[in-house]
C-alpha cells in the first residue's frame, strides 16, 4: 500500500498553524476586552472621585468666603480629570476657578489654606484617606494663575496609584 507521508505532514502542519492562529486571536480578543473593561471601570471610578472631590472643593471655597480670606464668592468654571499620563487609576483633578481678589504672591498661602480646610472637611465628613486615619483624603498639589483664572491641582488619596503620583510630584519639586 502506497502512503504519502508529505500529505500527512501537510495536514498536521495545517492543523498546527490553525491552532496557533486561533490561540493568537483568542489571546488578542481577551486582551482587548480586558483593556476595555478595566478602562471603563477606571473612568467610572475617576468620575465618582471627581464628584466627591468637587463637593469638597466647593465647600472649602465657600469657607474661604465665610472666614473673609477672600472677599467675593469664587466661580468654579471647570473640573476635569488629569489625563492618565501618571498611570492608571490616579485620582487627580484640575479645577479652573475665578477668584478676583487673590494675587500671584498670595497663591502659596491660598494653597496652604485650602489644604488646611480640606483636612477639616475630611474630619467633619469622615472622608478617609488610604494614607492614614489622621491624614486628609484631599490634597491641593498645585496652584497657578493663567490670566484671571486660578488652576488648582487636587488629588483624592483613595488608592495607592494616587499616593505614588503625589510622591512623584514631591520628587519633581525637589529636583527643580
Amino acid at each position: 500500500m502506497w502512503y504519502d507521508k508529505s500529505k500527512k505532514g501537510a495536514r498536521v502542519l495545517g492543523r498546527t498553524i490553525t491552532i496557533i492562529i486561533a490561540l493568537v486571536i483568542a489571546i488578542a480578543l481577551y486582551l482587548i476586552v480586558h483593556h476595555a473593561v478595566v478602562r471603563r471601570n477606571t473612568k467610572k471610578a475617576q468620575s465618582e472621585a471627581l464628584k466627591e472631590t468637587t463637593v469638597a472643593i466647593k465647600a472649602v471655597l465657600q469657607q474661604l468666603v465665610a472666614e473673609n480670606f477672600i472677599a467675593s464668592t469664587p466661580t468654579l468654571l471647570k473640573a476635569s480629570v488629569i489625563p492618565d499620563g501618571w498611570g492608571r487609576g490616579v485620582m487627580a483633578f484640575e479645577y479652573l476657578v475665578l477668584i478676583d481678589d487673590v494675587s500671584d504672591e498670595q497663591l502659596p498661602i491660598l494653597r496652604q489654606r485650602l489644604n488646611h480646610l480640606l483636612v477639616e472637611f475630611c474630619e467633619a465628613h469622615q472622608v478617609e484617606s488610604v494614607v492614614g486615619t489622621q491624614e486628609s483624603a484631599f490634597l491641593v498639589t498645585d496652584v497657578w494663575r493663567h490670566t484671571k483664572r486660578i488652576h488648582l491641582g487636587v488629588a483624592y488619596l483613595v488608592n495607592e496609584a494616587t499616593v505614588e503620583y503625589i510622591q512623584d510630584l514631591h520628587r519633581l519639586e525637589k529636583n527643580t
